[in-house]
């Protein structure tokens, strides 16, 4: 399971505002155009679908809620 905190490098407590903000932030980081290489700009799409695939959970109330029953869970599983 992808941790869409580690992602958008925001705490789990973030509010909308900071993860919007930390999406906005890391869309300008790497954002495939702003590349060198070939390669650079693989990367950079791979890592902005993940940023987007994270935001979209993250900025729903409802999605991030059933999100984080799921980590929550995850992590009992571990902790067993």
């Amino acid at each position: 399971m992808k941790n869409y905190y580690e992602i958008l490098e925001v705490n789990p407590r973030a509010s909308e505002e900071v993860i919007k903000k930390a999406h906005q932030v890391l869309i300008k980081k790497y954002h495939p155009d702003l590349q060198q290489t070939a390669s650079d700009k693989q990367e950079a799409e791979e890592k902005m679908k993940k940023i987007n695939d994270a935001y979209s959970i993250l900025s729903n109330e409802q999605k991030r809620k059933s999100y984080d029953i799921e980590l929550a869970n995850k992590r009992m599983l571990e902790n067993k």
